[in-house]
């Protein structure tokens, strides 16, 4: 990356006011229950991808699944903090797909000519992805109530269309001035983890519909925000990533990349303090989760390789206020939030495709060689019984 063209100074100043806002400290979890909460979600989730189906449909190479798992897994044990195990569990699970499909390349037009006919059917989606995500969906929804659940569905969908959308390069034409936000909340997925984040076991959605629905509609914008904020470092001479928020804007109305910066930095920190302005005498438990959430989303992307943040310390100056807070704040989301995934990202999934692999080419020489030849087996038994008779007879001449 030149650092003689990405706005630096400008984009450190906005990291840090916003990490100000949100009264950033991440205290979570003791380093003990982040590793054994990191194991048990990575565990379930790579057995899952490990399954033959799976591995016949992803066309991502094993180390890029193993990255997607990874990075999916840590999002949601440090942001989903008051959730059980098998929840972060299965949304490890959904959203390593949803990350499949925002690294994908290819063309659905094809395979979804008859999406929505197979849906009134009944029928399996021909698209791959479908057929996985909709296996796997029931299993997730069955953590929460059908409020929360459409939520999750319709965001879902949503989100395969903006996929769709970005796969074009489409940042939209000058003077379309709704199309950044448009794209961005079709594939920002925030209904779905704004549903996500209340599970029935912790949360009744019928006494706190409103509460819920709330969070909801702000979780989208917040969410999305932070994460155009903080994805702006990688996603700056990334091919792959130009359609982002910031980009979008610059395009669309005509302006600068600073004043683009400006407006999603600006958006997120107002975001921030209506959330906690309206949460903060409602009910106590909302409140927990959504600032426990706020911490870990945030040490999550200041941690995570795919967003490299951490690379900053080597980029900024020394002299400057901003300079030293940020380092302060990456410091501080170092010390809880860099866990080597030697000590919980195991085994790998390519270990545990060879295992079931193997366990099956066992199974199958087993199979055949129970159904299919007497004369195998009356060979080995003779071969048995030889060989036994062999070893009595040099028993017997010894003295």
């Amino acid at each position: 990356m030149s650092t003689d063209s990405f706005p630096t100074e400008y984009y450190v100043n906005s990291i840090v006011r916003f990490l100000d806002t949100i009264e950033y400290k991440d205290e979570n979890y003791t380093a003990e229950e982040r590793i054994d909460k990191l194991h048990y979600a990575y565990s379930k989730t790579a057995q899952h991808f490990a399954q033959p189906s799976r591995q016949k449909n992803i066309k991502a190479s094993p180390k890029r699944l193993q990255a997607s798992l990874q990075t999916i897994v840590a999002m949601v044990v440090y942001s989903w903090a008051t959730a059980s195990k098998e929840v972060m569990a299965d949304l490890s699970i959904h959203y390593t797909y949803m990350l499949i499909l925002d690294d994908s390349h290819d063309d659905p037009s094809e395979s979804m000519k008859t999406f929505y006919d197979n849906v009134l059917s009944g029928k399996p989606q021909e698209h791959p992805w479908w057929q996985m995500v909709n296996e796997q969906f029931p299993q997730v929804l069955s953590h929460y109530g059908p409020y929360c659940g459409l939520n999750m569905v319709r965001s879902t969908m949503d989100f395969f269309q903006g996929c769709w959308i970005e796969q074009h390069n489409f940042m939209g034409f000058p003077g379309s001035y709704d199309y950044p936000n448009f794209l961005r909340r079709m594939n920002g997925l925030g209904h779905c983890v704004g549903g996500s984040m209340f599970p029935k076991e912790r949360f009744d959605e019928t006494e706190l519909f409103k509460e819920i629905t709330a969070a909801i509609s702000q979780m989208e914008n917040w969410m999305v925000f932070v994460n155009d904020l903080l994805s702006f470092y990688k996603e700056f001479d990334e091919p792959r990533d130009q359609t982002s928020l910031v980009n979008n804007y610059a395009q669309c109305n005509e302006i600068s990349l600073e004043k683009a910066l400006k407006r999603v930095t600006d958006d997120t920190i107002t975001d921030s303090q209506q959330l906690i302005s309206v949460f903060k005498d409602k009910d106590a438990k909302m409140m927990h989760t959504l600032r426990t959430f706020f911490q870990g989303y945030v040490t999550w992307h200041l941690c995570d390789p795919r967003y490299r943040l951490q690379e900053l310390n080597s980029k900024i100056g020394e002299d400057s206020e901003a300079s030293q807070k940020l380092r302060e704040y990456l410091k501080s989301a170092n010390a809880v939030g860099t866990v080597n995934p030697r000590e919980w990202a195991y085994p790998k999934v390519t270990e545990l495709v060879a295992e079931r692999q193997k366990k099956q080419a066992d199974r199958d020489v087993k199979t055949y060689v129970l159904s299919g030849n007497s004369s195998i087996l009356t060979h080995v038994a003779w071969g048995k019984a030889a060989s036994a008779n062999s070893g009595n007879a040099v028993h017997q001449k010894l003295p």
